[in-house]
């Protein structure tokens, strides 16, 4: 397993009720290649438990058994999927590989995740980010990879107002630093209303 890294420290800045950015660090992440419709697939979903969103661009989002809270499956490609919070992935599928062509890999230490919830967290995003957020192009439940501020991204529509940016580690703190640019109009009008020094 890759160690898993926190390039921004748990930064966190602002507040929901404008938009709040925080680093989500060592998100349990599966790398998952398998031919789409093969017995191979089928053998793998029955051993996880879920079901693989069929279409790019989807996130499938699974309750993790035993209490331990949500978990995403993100469709990167229609042989592709990024699997996040499933802690116990690489176990359940290790004893298959020997017997089905398929390929899944820890990469939890690639990339970390950035959070952006609250009312003005698209706004934010739109300063960055080329492709359209609008809800009718970009639902809840939806997922893209693209540049933003020049960095190799995946965003993720996780719920209302509420987005994730997954990052390589070698750009966090520059993706972070652009976000919180983006986002200073709100972050300065909170401190005003809230009386504190700028």
């Amino acid at each position: 397993m890759i160690a898993k890294q926190s390039p921004l420290e748990g930064k966190h800045t602002g507040t929901a009720a404008t938009v709040a950015i925080r680093e989500l660090p060592g998100l349990h992440t599966i790398d998952l290649r398998v031919a789409p419709g093969s017995v191979a697939q089928l053998v793998v979903t029955g051993a996880l438990g879920i079901e693989l969103p069929a279409k790019t661009g989807q996130i499938q989002t699974t309750s993790v058994p035993g209490g331990g809270g949500e978990a995403h499956v993100l469709c990167l490609a229609p042989d592709w999927w990024l699997m996040v919070g499933l802690e116990e992935a690489e176990q359940q599928l290790a004893l298959l590989k020997n017997q089905y062509h398929f390929s899944a890999v820890d990469v939890s230490g690639q990339r970390t995740t950035i959070e952006l919830e609250g009312t003005h967290a698209r706004e934010v995003l739109a300063h960055l980010w080329e492709q359209d957020l609008r809800e009718k192009s970009f639902p809840v439940a939806s997922v893209s990879q693209g540049l933003m501020a020049k960095a190799p991204v995946v965003v993720c529509h996780i719920a209302p107002f509420c987005y994730r940016v997954m990052v390589r580690s070698s750009f966090a703190l520059h993706l972070w630093k652009a976000l919180a640019d983006a986002a200073e109009e709100w972050l300065i009008a909170r401190k005003i209303n809230a009386g504190s020094p700028f």
